[in-house]
């Protein structure tokens, strides 16, 4: 029995990136023999195991035979004549097919994967086997993605290839939504994912909404590139290092733009409203979690009203803050809000004469220091005459009065900030 430390862990390590979980692969070990050794077996279609000190994940070489169109319907070779180089021909790409003998620290790389780390190459080891497994072309995005490496043309054809034949269509909404979950990841270049998608045609299945923007014109007095979809990469690439949840808003924001009425182009009145019943369809289609639906759902309500802030009277400042940060009581909310208005504000490589980092900053600042006056504030925090009103009041007359009462205070406040500035 040998074994070797393989795929991620290696890569990263030879890219001089922090090392994940390590990866082992057995090569010449029966399940017999892993289960006397104390390895715990957790694999259903075949053997895995888990280390019974370090819960490392070890898994017998094998080779795979594709049995049915599912994502389940493969046929497992694990015997014992079973090679390291065969069990690395079955993997997708040659920078995940480097193995490292621990004991001596022999690098074992048979399909070239240190010269295509190097080169920053997303290359397929073996067109046959890679095409068993459709989910292979979201994979080869995502690591473009987030390893910033470029996919290699012959790669690029095969992908598209089987874009064609429809093979993403036999994918779950699961498999799906836990690769752009990682492609969305904070420093992920995450454009990558989905431009790369659209370049083979690989965004019509899952990403339909998405698709519809390539074709979709802006005006260029205020979008340069002329086109959502441009626009939208970008905005994306302006929240590079942010988390998933800020960039999946970022993403879908003018989702609405997609279906506006053609008679109004390249205007897109109201498309803040039409964007929400397509965000809930990706959401539902891909199963997105809430937390992620609701959301992409504020920021592509609100994305338009932010901008008019400036001219708002207070009461309308009040309920626009308390809606963004959850009734004054979610700080991160707030600040992923504003981080996906930046994308926007910013969101085209070539910038126009209205963004002005100036006024970004002073809108910025307004919210924020209106959340910072009502942040946590309760009814015992309020003057004891507005205290003693409220007391009289009933029902929906309470939720009246007590908004009063608290644009009022908001008021006193900052009109007391500004009288200290002067």
């Amino acid at each position: 029995m040998k074994k070797y430390i393989i795929g991620g862990y290696v890569r990263d390590i030879l890219r001089g990136a922090p090392p994940h979980d390590k990866d082992f692969v057995v090569v010449g070990a029966t399940i017999e023999e892993m289960l006397s050794l104390g390895y715990k077996q957790v694999g259903k279609d075949f053997p895995v195991f888990l280390h019974p000190e370090t819960n490392d994940e070890y898994a017998l070489a094998r080779t795979e035979r594709k049995t049915g169109e599912k994502h389940t319907d493969f046929a497992f070779n694990f015997s014992l004549d079973i090679t390291l180089q065969e069990d690395c021909l079955r993997r997708d790409f040659t920078c995940n097919a480097i193995a490292l003998d621990e004991e001596t620290g022999e690098i074992i790389d048979y399909f070239n994967g240190r010269q295509d780390i190097e080169n920053k190459v997303i290359r397929i080891i073996d067109e046959k086997n890679f095409r068993l497994d459709p989910l292979r072309i979201l994979r080869a995005y995502r690591f473009a993605a987030v390893l910033d490496f470029e996919i290699e043309p012959e790669t690029k054809e095969v992908l598209r290839q089987m874009v064609a034949d429809g093979m993403l269509q036999h994918l779950t909404p699961e498999r799906v939504w836990k690769e752009v979950y990682k492609a969305l990841q904070p420093k992920a270049n995450s454009s990558k994912f989905f431009e790369g998608l659209a370049e083979i045609g690989g965004l019509h299945d899952w990403f339909p909404e998405l698709e519809a923007l390539i074709k979709t014109p802006e005006i260029k007095q205020y979008h340069i590139s002329e086109n959502t979809f441009k626009h939208t990469m970008c905005a994306l690439t302006r929240v590079q290092n942010e988390d998933e949840l800020t960039k999946w808003a970022v993403l879908n924001h003018d989702s609405g733009k997609g279906n506006t009425p053609e008679n109004i182009l390249p205007h897109h009145h109201k498309h803040d409203a039409r964007g929400l019943a397509l965000i809930n369809n990706v959401s539902d289609r891909l199963k997105v979690p809430n937390e992620y639906r609701n959301f992409a759902l504020l920021f592509c309500r609100e994305h338009m009203r932010i901008c008019k802030f400036p001219d708002m009277r207070l009461p309308k400042q009040y309920d626009f803050v308390k809606e963004i940060s959850d009734n004054f009581r979610n700080r991160k909310r707030l600040e992923m809000f504003l981080q996906c208005f930046y994308a926007d504000y910013y969101g085209e490589w070539t910038l126009n004469e209205y963004c002005s980092d100036a006024e970004f900053q002073n809108l910025c600042a307004s919210i924020t220091q209106i959340y910072n006056i009502l942040e946590g504030l309760t009814l015992k925090d309020l003057p004891q005459e507005y205290q003693k009103s409220l007391e009289k009041q009933k029902g929906a007359q309470f939720g009246v009065v007590y908004r009063e009462y608290m644009i009022k205070f908001l008021k006193e406040k900052l009109n007391r900030l500004n009288e200290e500035k002067k």
